[in-house]
């Protein structure tokens, strides 16, 4: 009787993507480069705060460190404890129309355009209708082994927010850190918000 071979399935997409994200950011051994940026780091506390918004979000908020310097700021995050909420971004239990600010720093930025977008539309659902999302995005580039990073870029940072139905709200920027290598390496900075903003009814005559 010959042997039988055994043919591993393939686990779920999605379920490999969090297992992927979950290793690369384990508190371990991630090290935030929040310090040493200069449009998506601590520059935003300040920047946030006169916004005087009600309720802010930050996704993929690792060791939290916004939190106590941002008023009524939530932080989530796939593994890191030290978040509010440890839990996928698609699992957050954030009621909708109900979040001014989401600052999603580096975390809307693994797995296909399809997955971006899902992320996307999730993140844009929580929105006020004059809420803001201030996004940083690795364009790509390898940081090791055991996880792809989308390739964000200025010419698909337009059409991906449209599919959410967001609107890039002001310009593209560069901010740019050293890597644990020594080399320098450049992230996106941009913000998108609402595309769909309430109109002011016209008053009676």
């Amino acid at each position: 009787m010959g042997e039988h071979q055994v043919v591993p399935v393939a686990a779920d997409p999605a379920a490999r993507l969090r297992d992927e994200v979950s290793a690369f950011f384990d508190p371990d051994r991630w090290r935030t480069p929040l310090p040493d940026l200069e449009h998506s780091g601590y520059a935003l506390i300040e920047q946030v705060r006169s916004w005087q918004p009600r309720f802010v979000i930050d996704v993929g908020c690792g060791d939290n460190l916004f939190k106590g310097k941002i008023d009524n700021l939530i932080g989530i995050d796939l593994v890191n404890p030290a978040a509010d909420l440890v839990c996928d971004l698609l699992d957050a239990p954030i009621r909708p129309g109900t979040v001014d600010v989401v600052l999603a720093l580096g975390c809307v930025n693994f797995g296909s355009q399809e997955v971006i977008e899902q992320q996307l539309r999730c993140v844009a659902s929580w929105l006020t209708p004059h809420g803001r999302i201030v996004m940083r995005a690795n364009p790509g580039l390898p940081t090791g082994p055991g996880l792809a990073f989308f390739e964000w870029s200025p010419t698909n940072v337009d059409p991906i927010g449209a599919a959410a139905g967001l609107l890039r709200d002001g310009p593209i920027r560069y901010d740019t850190y050293r890597n644990s290598r020594g080399s320098d390496e450049p992230r996106l900075v941009w913000q998108y918000r609402p595309a769909a903003l309430p109109t002011t009814p016209a008053a009676t005559p």
